[in-house]
């Protein structure tokens, strides 16, 4: 297989992956508070406090670019800020905390679990 093909095929498989993780957060039940950008109606100092806000549907229309997330890091990072930023906003005690404490826990864990999978099939394929 020639480098460019072999590049094509990363991407794909990377953007299938990074779409997995997106939707598995989607369906968890802690994802309620991360699905839409914190609106300034409800929450009047969020914007003062948060300076780099993300969110499920920011970390979606960045995927769907398919111009944004170049790596996984990329991703991870953007998914890692949301949690850092709820953790940053709102107390311990807090449903939200609460939520993007398990949530962050639920990513990393499926993360890791994909790369694992990822590393023995092309530990396979270089064979």
């Amino acid at each position: 297989m020639s480098t460019s093909a072999d590049g094509i095929a990363y991407r794909q498989s990377l953007n299938a992956f990074m779409h997995t993780l997106l939707k598995m957060m989607h369906e968890n039940p802690d994802a309620w508070p991360f699905k839409e950008p914190v609106d300034s109606r409800d929450v009047p100092d969020y914007y003062d406090v948060i300076k780099d806000p993300v969110d499920l549907k920011t970390l979606s229309k960045r995927l769907e670019s398919g111009q944004y997330y170049v790596t996984l890091e990329m991703f991870v990072a953007d998914a890692k800020r949301m949690f850092s930023n709820a953790h940053t906003y709102n107390s311990p005690e807090t449903i939200y905390h609460k939520c993007a404490t398990r949530l962050e826990k639920f990513f990393m864990s499926k993360v890791e679990s994909g790369l694992q999978a990822s590393s023995k099939n092309s530990a396979i394929m270089n064979m």
